[in-house]
């Protein structure tokens, strides 16, 4: 079997490398880029995806670059007072058999390009299928014919247009700033390697260390206004962010000032449509299921994708459409409910209403007391979830 996969972010990656130890040694990637390599800034990896990961013999690899925070925080946004407050680290570790990572995406990606080919310079312009295979067109005019297609070319995929027709994402009305601070610009604030969440009305900052604890990563979400641009690579002004979180906690405040260059992008996803997988077509990753960042889980649930595709057609490789089927009935339900809690934890965070505000503050900090012991017991079904098995 000859495997198309258009994409090699993450979720293309990380098909491609569960293809081949599937067996599969016919698996193409195609990136419309002219070199490969990745934008953007910091990456979480759960423990959910970790698993597979670590499945593919990355641990080490990982552990070179990645941090492993010992919890998260969610504060508020002047006082710096905690409202909630998850543990991560080894009991984490423990509770899920693996850790959670706090990663840069271009250390994540250069783990999973290690070694594999992949055909630059190559934007897909449209697919074809018949009962024997699948012919993708690139823009150039070249034509490469394969058994099965895979879609991986993110949240304005051409791919999906011609599965399920045209449409638009969903504009969230956000936009998030994000930056990276080398950390010896921050030294004497007392920032311990854990994800901090800071919430205000209608905003959050989060931050957590990347690059084996030699950066900073950052991002705040705001109102858009007239912003629609969704571009890893849109620079912003930095004298705009920090206008953005006047009056905030100066911890937030000296983040955003020591970074050289932010950048800005506006946030986009789209409702849960099942029929992403049609005949010897399917799709991955943002192409099947694009999400707001609220989860943390964009990156993990391609991970996850790529393993449980691998899997489907290892066992039905006799019959494309079919195993196409499979993955799809596997995925769908799980990633849809990723997507809606990824839009309800944004209205958590940005609440606005003081009563609202108070009752959600009150909710968590008496969780916290009274139900230390099973507080993980909400996210298992997140981070129990092993696609090394589906």
């Amino acid at each position: 079997m000859r495997i198309l996969i258009a994409g090699a972010g993450i979720g293309g990656l990380t098909a491609a490398l569960a293809l081949r130890r599937q067996g599969f040694d016919d698996v193409v990637v195609l990136e419309q880029a002219a070199a490969l390599g990745e934008v953007g800034a910091g990456v979480q990896v759960g423990s959910n995806a970790a698993r597979v990961l670590h499945s593919f013999g990355l641990e080490e690899a990982l552990a070179a670059v990645a941090v492993q925070p010992i919890g998260t925080q969610s504060r508020h946004w002047a006082s710096a007072r905690v409202i909630r407050d998850f543990p991560l680290g080894e009991a984490h570790r423990q509770r899920y058999g693996a850790p959670h990572y706090h990663i840069h995406r271009a250390d994540l990606h250069a783990i999973l390009a290690k070694g594999q080919p992949v055909k630059l310079a190559s934007k897909v312009a449209g697919f074809r299928q018949d009962a024997q295979g699948v012919t993708l067109e690139l823009a150039s005019g070249e034509a490469v014919r394969g058994d099965v297609l895979i879609g991986a070319d993110g949240v304005h995929s051409v791919i999906r247009a011609g599965v399920l027709g045209p449409e638009q994402p969903r504009f969230s009305g956000l936009a998030a700033w994000r930056g990276l601070t080398p950390v010896d610009r921050l030294e004497g604030l007392g920032i311990e390697e854990r994800t901090y969440a800071w919430w205000g009305a209608g905003k959050h900052f989060v931050h957590y260390y990347v690059s084996g604890g030699r950066l900073m990563n950052w991002v705040g979400v705001v109102p858009a206004g007239e912003w629609r641009l969704e571009s890893w690579s849109a620079r912003g002004e930095k004298r705009e962010a920090l206008a953005e979180f006047a009056g905030w906690h100066p911890v937030v405040r000296a983040i955003i000032e020591g970074c050289e260059q932010p950048y800005k992008w506006a946030l986009y996803d789209r409702d849960p449509r099942p029929g992403w997988s049609q005949g010897r077509v399917t799709l991955l990753g943002d192409a099947a299921h694009s999400m707001l960042p609220f989860m943390s889980q964009g990156a993990a649930q391609a991970i996850e994708d790529g393993c449980v595709l691998a899997r489907c057609l290892a066992r039905g490789h006799r019959n494309p459409p079919a195993a196409l089927s499979e993955y799809e009935h596997l995925r769908f339900e799980r990633t849809k409910k990723v997507q809606l809690g990824s839009r309800a934890n944004g209205d958590v965070f940005h609440l606005s209403s003081p009563l609202a505000k108070l009752w959600r503050d009150l909710r968590f900090r008496v969780a916290s007391f009274t139900r230390r012991s099973t507080i993980h017991k909400n996210l298992d079904w997140l981070f129990q979830y092993d696609a090394t098995t589906q």
